[in-house]
Parts: structure tokens; C-alpha cells; sequence
């Protein structure tokens, strides 16, 4: 086990009212307030509005790093109440590079997975990243409203052969509303959508040969018929959810939540006259109830959350190419990506005076996913337990000082995992492909724990600003930070 990461943050806070108490406030409840025992509520944007008591806003630089690459970052965050209004957003700017993107020529793998560019040679990928997000929330009666809206895109490129130039756009959008029932409980509703595209052209400038891409189609099978073929694809998705709620405006009592979403997506050969080779389908089903108890002095919160989902993916079949164009004859549904989870959560927190503070979190969970290949028949099966304890302090000292201590601990412990593969080593080209598949199993199947703590003191200056410095210690990475705070 390894523990590299040391990250020093510089912050300046600044509060609108006298002293240092109401910016030391607001950056405790931010890190150790009770509504971190909750989190699909706040996909309303009309609940969204009650996330928080305290308005914070904040500008800073970071720059992260470790043995996966290195990435620095600009940004800002708000978010801000006045009077029945609450106002959020934020806007970023990351500028990084992956130093090691193995067989996966395609961004946001996580999003479009299985059908992705690859190729057996790889190398350090370089990434730009923008986003832009803003939303509202009001009320007025018994009504309650909210809105938002976000944008980002990412570019990826290298400059060395092969040479993929990614492009990716996704415009997200939320609207709800709620209605209060009785005693300060809102029931609500909200709908979002978000539009997902990718585009992605390879290019080869060396004059001593190419290497062959391939499009891979889960669990190291690729789509032979275009395998060194097709360099420029693109992805087209759209998302459809909604989301229901009962939470208490006071932010104490019983809360409950459920979102459902479906996301969409094909996978699109450019260079075959924008030919639809594969597409998939997600759904998933997510839901949380608990309770929350805030008080002056103590407060605690407990949840019970579930979620289920289903990635079924299907490759089309197509006839001779006539004038340029490949008739399509049938599709036949080869991948299949099943996943169920439950857990527990709770926390507790005590307040000591104007701005010091105690907060202790325990997380426990259960998770199975099975991930199947119809011909030739592979499947992998993962089933697992995890925990997380953690807890984290701030306190307010004399002559305008406040400091803050956390500490972390989670393990990952699997059962009952299985990996079957079939019809390996028939392709050559393959064989790395198929390694990968096993090695990613075998760290699924391995048990580990990790830990992480970090320290930081805060100092007033000129009464209405705070000078901010941490350090960090995380698994593998390290980041250094300079935020304004106000």
C-alpha cells in the first residue's frame, strides 16, 4: 500500500458581516455539515435551494498530480441565499495530461463504454476541459421553484502517432418544482436532459507504416469487419430523467428521493458515410430515504439508499456496400452491463461554540455487477462489500486563528467473484486486449484499504479576510491549491 499525495491550499475568505464568524461558519458547515449524509435531493433544483444555510463563494487555482498524470485548474463556485433566493453555479478550466491511456483512444470512457477507438500502442494523452454551470431557486406560498443549466467540453489530443483529436460537448438542463404539504415538507418533482456528443478523427503522420485501430466491443472483443478501418467516429446521446422528493425545508426530519434516467447513445462510423455501427441503452434506478436531526449544538442524520441499473449494448449487421453506402440487415444485442448496490450511511456532529466544530461518517455498502459477452460467451461477476469511516474538526482559536484536522479510512472487500473467458487467443491481436480484461478483474476481485488525512489553519487578516494553509496526504496523488473565499 502506497500513501504519496501532499496538498498545501492557500485560501483567502471574506464575509459580509464583522470578523471572521460568519465566513468560519460557512466553511464548516460546507466541510462537516449534515447535508452531506444526503445526495439525490439536491438533483432538484427547487430542494436545492434549502442545501445550505450559509452562503459561500469561492475563486481558486489548483494543481493535481500523481501516477497517472498531471492536470492544473482554474475555477470558481457560488453559492449564495438572499432573502427567499438562492443562487448557484460555477466555472472551470483544466489543463492536464494522462500519462499512461492504455488500448482506449476515446474520451469519457465511463460514458460511452463498451464501444470505443483503440489501439495497442497507446501514450500520454493531453486534455482541455471547460464547464459552465448556473442555477435558481426561489419560493413563494407554498410553492417552491428551481432551475439549471450547464455546458462542458473537453478536448483531447497527442502529438505523437497515433494521434487522436477527441472533441466532447454535453449541455445538461434541470427544472423542478415542489409543493409544501404541511409543517415545512415539500413533495417535488424535476425533469432533466442532457444532450452528449463525441467526435473523434485519428491521424498518422509517420511514413514507415500505421498501427491498426481497433473498435473494441466489450470484454476484449473488437468489430472485425472495420478493424484498421474507420478512424473518425462520433457519438451521439440523450439522457431523459426525473426525480421525486419529499424533503423538510428546516432541514430537520424525514426525507426520501427517487431518480430514474435513461441514456441513449449510437456509435457512429464517419468514414463509412456516418454508418451506425453499435448503440446502447442505460437505465438505472436510484433511491435514498432518511432522517436528519439538526440542532444548535449536536446534530445527526442516517440514510438507506438503493440503486440498480442496466447497460444493454447491440452491434448492427450490414450488407455489401453499394455507391458507398453498407445496407443494414439486422442488429444483434451482444454486451450486457447489469449493476444493484445498497447501503447505509450516517453522521454525527457536535458544535462548540460560535464556529468550532465536530463531525464523524460512517458509510457501508453493497455492490454486485455482472458484465457479460454473448459470442463468444465471456462474463465477470463482482460482488462486494466496502466501508468508510471518517471524521473531521474545526476550531476557533484566539486572535482570529481556526484550524482544521480530518481523517479517513475505507476498505474493499470482494466474495463470490468469477471471470469466465472464452475464444481467447483465437485473434493475436487481441491477446493484450484480453490481458487487460483479466488484470482489471483480478484488482476488482482483490481486497485493499486505503487512508488519508489532512491539516490546515486559517488566519484573519484585515478583519474581513481569512488566509488559508492545508496539507494533504492522499493515495497516489497530490494537489496544491489557492482559493479566495467569501
Amino acid at each position: 500500500m502506497r500513501y504519496g499525495a501532499l496538498v498545501i491550499a492557500l485560501s483567502l475568505g471574506c464575509a459580509a458581516a464583522q470578523a471572521v464568524l460568519p465566513v468560519a461558519e460557512a466553511i464548516g458547515e460546507e466541510r462537516l455539515g449534515l447535508w452531506h449524509v444526503a445526495a439525490l435531493p439536491w438533483q432538484n433544483p427547487a430542494v436545492n435551494q434549502w442545501r445550505m444555510s450559509a452562503g459561500l463563494t469561492r475563486v481558486g487555482a489548483a494543481y493535481a498530480a500523481g501516477d497517472k498524470g498531471h492536470q492544473w485548474s482554474l475555477g470558481a463556485d457560488t453559492y449564495t441565499r438572499y432573502k427567499t433566493s438562492t443562487l448557484w453555479g460555477s466555472a472551470s478550466y483544466s489543463n492536464g495530461k494522462d500519462d499512461n491511456a492504455v488500448w482506449c483512444e476515446t474520451a469519457d470512457y465511463d460514458i460511452v463504454y463498451p464501444y470505443i477507438l483503440a489501439d495497442s500502442v497507446g501514450g500520454a494523452l493531453s486534455r482541455e476541459r471547460y464547464s459552465f454551470a448556473g442555477g435558481y431557486a426561489d419560493r413563494r406560498g407554498r410553492w417552491a421553484w428551481g432551475a439549471r443549466l450547464s455546458y462542458a467540453a473537453t478536448l483531447e489530443y497527442r502529438a505523437v502517432d497515433p494521434r487522436p483529436k477527441n472533441v466532447v460537448g454535453c449541455l445538461d438542463a434541470a427544472a423542478g418544482a415542489a409543493y409544501e404539504f404541511g409543517r415545512g415538507y415539500y413533495a417535488g418533482a424535476s425533469l432533466n436532459f442532457c444532450k452528449y456528443k463525441q467526435s473523434n478523427d485519428i491521424d498518422f503522420k509517420s511514413e514507415m507504416g500505421v498501427d491498426k485501430i481497433f473498435h473494441l466491443t466489450g470484454m476484449g472483443t473488437h468489430y472485425r469487419r472495420f478493424a484498421g478501418a474507420g478512424l473518425s467516429t462520433y457519438y451521439d446521446g440523450y439522457r431523459y430523467g426525473l426525480t421525486a422528493d419529499i424533503y423538510p425545508s428546516s432541514g430537520r426530519g424525514f426525507f426520501a428521493s427517487a431518480d430514474v434516467s435513461r441514456f441513449s447513445f449510437d456509435n457512429i462510423l464517419s468514414d463509412f458515410n456516418k454508418l451506425p455501427m453499435a448503440s446502447a441503452v442505460h437505465k438505472s434506478i436510484e433511491a435514498e430515504a432518511g432522517w436528519l436531526e439538526g440542532g444548535d449544538k449536536a446534530y445527526w442524520g442516517a440514510t438507506a439508499r438503493m440503486s440498480a441499473y442496466r447497460r444493454h449494448g447491440s452491434e448492427n449487421i450490414f450488407g455489401d456496400a453499394a455507391a458507398g453506402i453498407y445496407p443494414q440487415i439486422g442488429s444483434n444485442d451482444m454486451y450486457a452491463d447489469n449493476g444493484t448496490s445498497a447501503g447505509l450511511r450516517g453522521m454525527w456532529g457536535r458544535r462548540f461554540g460560535a464556529a468550532s466544530r465536530f463531525a464523524i461518517v460512517a458509510d457501508a455498502g453493497w455492490n454486485r455487477r455482472i458484465t457479460t459477452y454473448i459470442e463468444p460467451w465471456r462474463q465477470s461477476i463482482l460482488n462486494n462489500i466496502t466501508a468508510t469511516l471518517s471524521a473531521g474538526a474545526d476550531v476557533l482559536l484566539p486572535r482570529g486563528w481556526l484550524a482544521g484536522a480530518e481523517a479517513g479510512m475505507s476498505a474493499y472487500r470482494p466474495f463470490s467473484c468469477s471471470l469466465v473467458m472464452t475464444g481467447t487467443g483465437i485473434d493475436p491481436e487481441m491477446r493484450q486486449a484480453e490481458d487487460l480484461v483479466r488484470h482489471d478483474f483480478d484488482y476488482a476481485s482483490s481486497g485493499r484499504v486505503r487512508a488519508g488525512g489532512r491539516l490546515w489553519a486559517a488566519r484573519t487578516v484585515a478583519g474581513r479576510y481569512m488566509l488559508q494553509l492545508a496539507a494533504e496526504v492522499r493515495h497516489h496523488d497530490y494537489e496544491i491549491t489557492l482559493n479566495l473565499i467569501f
